[in-house]
C-alpha cells in the first residue's frame, strides 16, 4: 500500500508541475466522461429531442434562422447550439445522437480548459488541475455536457464573460480590442439562450463593481462601442428572425421563455430553498469539503481581494440569489455556479496542501466519511451481483410497495440482467475499492495528492457507472426509437401518417418526417392512412372494425406511462373528440 501511495502521490505531483501535461489529463478526464457514451444513450424525453428537431429541420429546409418546425411552431430558444450542432451534422453527414450532443460535449470540454487556465494564472497549475477537476467530475457539469440543451453553451460563454471581465479590471485595462472582445463574448451567450446570456454577467459585474465602487471602470468598456458590437453579433439574428415571424417570434422567445418563466408562469415552479440541495448534490462528493472551505474564506476575510477570491465568491452569490428569486427553476439553470466553486475549491486546496488553511482534522474526518460511503456502496453492490436471483425478487418487492423507487430499481435489475456486465464490473469493483482504501491512508498520512487522486478517481467512475447503467437503462425503458424505426419502415414517406390525440418530440424526431395532428375535419381524409396514439387510446377504439394495431412501442414515453400504437385506418375514420 506505501509502495501504490508513492506512486500515486509522485503522478499527482508530476501532473501538477506542467501546465502541459495538466492540460492532457484533463482532456482525457472530458474525453472519458463526456466523449465516451455520447451517441449510445437514444432520446427518451421532450428536451432532447425537442432541441434536436430544430438541428433536424435547419438541415432538411436551408432555414438557418428560424424554421417552423413540423409545420406547426417555431423554435424556443435561440440558434447557437444548433448551429453548432448542425455544422457537426454537416460534417459527419446526418443528424444523429452523436452530432446533437458534441455541441454540449465540447463546450463542456472548453469550460473545464478555461477554469484549469484560469486557476493556473491565479494561483498555479495545481490550484488549476483541483479546479478544473472538481468541475469535470461533479454530476451537474458533466451531465449537462452529455444532453442536448443549449444551457452548457450558454454557461461556457457566460462564464468566458465572467472571467474576461476579472482580469482586464484586475489589469486597469481600457484597451478597445479587449472591450469588444468582452462585447461579443456577451452577444454569443444571448444567441445561445436569449437575454439572460448578457443580463446575468452584467448582474454580476455591476455587483462587483458597487462592492468596490468603482463604477468609473466601466467607461474603460468602452459601452456604446460595445453595443454596437453586441447588436451587430446578436441583434442581427434577433432582427431577422422577427421580420420572418413576427409577433410569433417575440412572444415565443421573449415573452414566454425569459419572462413568464422566471415568473413561474411558464416552466417549473419551485421553492426559494430549491437550489441548495441540488447545487450540493450535483457537486457530490467535493461539496462535502465545503464547510472547510466556507472556513477558510472567512479566515482570508481581509485577503479576498489579494488573492482573487472577492470575485469569485460576489459571482457564485449573485447568480445562486438571481436563480433562487425567479419562481421557475430547473437543476441545469445553475451551471454557471459550478467553474466559479470549483475555483474557489482549488484556491482553498493549495493552501490546504501548505497548511495554511486551518480544519486539517475536520477535513479528514470528512474525507473518511466519504471513503467509508463509497466502501458501503462497493459491498452493496458485490453482494447484490453475488446473490441476482435472490436480490431481484427483494427488488421488485420493494419496487411494489415504493412506486416512485421503481425506475431506480428496473434500473439496477436492467443491468445486473445485461451478459456482459461481468466483463468490466469486477475490475471497476476492484478499482475503486483500491481507490477508497487509497484515500483512507492518504488522509492518514494526510498525502493530499493522493486524496486529490482518489477522490477524482471515485467520482469518474460513479459518472461512468451513471452514463452506463442508470440513464442507459432509464432510455431503454422509455425511448420509442426503435418503435419508430419499425413505423419508418411500414409506413411509406407519402402516406398520411398522423398524431391521433397524442403528440411526442421523441416519436417525431424518429420519424424523419413531418407528422401532423389529426385534423377536425377527419372526414375528408382518404384511406387509408396510418395513426400514431396511446394506448390507451387504441383500447377506447380497438371494437371498430376499420381499425387495425399494427405494432406497439416497447417504450412508455418521457412521462413513463404511456405505450405509444400504430394503427391502420381503412375505412370510417374516427371522429376526432369522441
Amino acid at each position: 500500500m506505501n509502495l501504490v501511495l508513492t506512486g500515486v502521490s509522485r503522478f499527482a505531483e508530476s501532473v501538477t508541475a506542467s501546465r502541459s501535461r495538466g492540460a492532457i489529463l484533463l482532456l482525457a478526464v472530458c474525453l472519458l466522461l463526456f466523449f465516451l457514451n455520447l451517441g449510445r444513450v437514444p432520446f427518451y424525453d421532450r428536451g432532447e429531442s425537442r432541441e434536436g428537431l430544430v438541428v433536424w429541420e435547419m438541415f432538411t429546409s436551408g432555414n438557418w434562422v428560424l424554421p417552423i418546425v413540423n409545420d406547426a411552431y417555431i423554435p424556443f430558444k435561440p440558434p447557437l447550439f444548433h448551429w453548432t450542432a448542425l455544422l457537426v451534422a454537416k460534417i459527419l453527414g446526418g443528424v444523429d445522437e452523436f452530432t446533437l450532443r458534441f455541441p454540449s460535449a465540447f463546450f463542456g470540454t472548453l469550460g473545464v480548459l478555461l477554469t484549469y487556465l484560469t486557476g493556473v494564472r491565479l494561483w498555479g497549475v495545481k490550484a488549476g488541475v483541483v479546479a478544473a477537476l472538481v468541475l469535470a467530475t461533479s454530476h451537474g457539469w458533466w451531465r449537462a455536457a452529455t444532453l442536448v440543451q443549449v444551457d452548457m453553451t450558454l454557461a461556457f460563454f457566460q462564464v468566458a464573460a465572467l472571467i474576461f471581465f476579472f482580469f482586464l479590471y484586475r489589469e486597469k485595462s481600457s484597451d478597445l480590442a479587449k472591450a469588444l472582445a468582452l462585447a461579443l463574448l456577451l452577444a454569443l451567450a444571448t444567441l445561445a439562450k436569449g437575454p439572460l446570456g448578457i443580463g446575468l454577467p452584467c448582474l454580476v459585474f455591476l455587483a462587483f463593481l458597487l462592492l468596490e465602487r468603482d463604477f468609473s471602470f466601466i467607461k474603460k468598456l468602452h459601452p456604446f462601442a460595445g453595443a454596437l458590437v453586441f447588436l451587430a453579433a446578436a441583434g442581427s439574428w434577433y432582427a431577422l428572425a422577427t421580420w420572418q415571424s413576427g409577433e410569433a417570434f417575440l412572444h415565443r422567445q421573449i415573452v414566454n421563455e425569459n419572462l413568464l418563466t422566471a415568473a413561474g408562469v411558464m416552466g417549473h415552479y419551485q421553492p426559494a430553498y430549491y437550489f441548495i440541495p441540488i447545487f450540493f448534490l450535483n457537486m457530490a462528493p467535493w461539496s462535502f469539503f465545503f464547510p472547510a472551505l466556507a472556513v477558510f474564506l472567512y479566515q482570508e476575510r481581509r485577503r479576498l481581494a489579494e488573492h482573487g477570491l472577492r470575485y469569485l465568491l460576489v459571482w457564485f452569490v449573485t447568480v445562486f440569489i438571481f436563480f433562487s428569486v425567479a419562481l421557475g427553476k430547473r437543476g441545469i439553470y445553475i451551471l454557471p455556479l459550478y467553474p466559479a466553486a470549483a475555483l474557489l475549491f482549488g484556491a482553498w486546496w493549495v493552501r490546504l496542501e501548505k497548511r495554511e488553511a486551518g480544519c486539517l482534522g475536520f477535513v479528514r474526518v470528512i474525507g473518511y466519511l466519504v471513503a467509508v460511503f463509497y466502501l458501503l456502496v462497493l459491498a452493496a453492490g458485490v453482494t447484490g451481483f453475488l446473490a441476482q436471483g435472490s436480490l431481484d425478487s427483494y427488488l421488485l418487492h420493494f419496487a411494489g410497495k415504493r412506486r416512485n423507487q421503481t425506475l431506480i430499481i428496473n434500473s439496477i435489475l436492467y443491468f445486473f440482467s445485461k451478459p456482459d456486465s461481468r466483463t468490466w464490473l469486477w475490475p471497476g469493483f476492484v478499482l475503486s475499492g483500491i481507490a477508497a482504501l487509497l484515500l483512507i491512508s492518504a488522509l492518514w498520512k494526510t498525502t493530499w495528492n493522493t486524496v486529490l487522486v482518489s477522490l477524482a478517481f471515485l467520482t469518474a467512475a460513479t459518472a461512468l457507472l451513471f452514463q452506463s447503467i442508470y440513464y442507459q437503462s432509464v432510455a431503454e425503458q422509455h425511448t420509442l426509437r426503435p418503435f419508430m424505426e419499425r413505423v419508418r419502415q411500414e409506413v411509406d414517406v407519402n402516406t398520411p401518417l398522423l398524431f391521433y390525440r397524442s403528440f411526442d418530440f421523441g416519436a417525431l424526431f424518429y420519424a424523419r418526417r413531418h407528422i401532423p395532428a389529426y385534423p377536425e375535419n377527419a372526414e375528408s381524409l382518404n384511406p387509408p392512412i396510418f395513426l400514431l396514439m396511446w394506448e390507451e387510446e387504441w383500447e377506447r377504439l380497438r371494437r371498430s372494425s376499420s381499425l387495425e394495431m399494427l405494432d406497439k412501442s416497447e417504450g412508455t414515453g418521457p412521462v413513463g406511462k404511456h405505450h405509444m400504437v400504430l394503427v391502420k385506418v381503412t375505412r370510417n375514420l374516427p371522429v376526432p373528440g369522441e
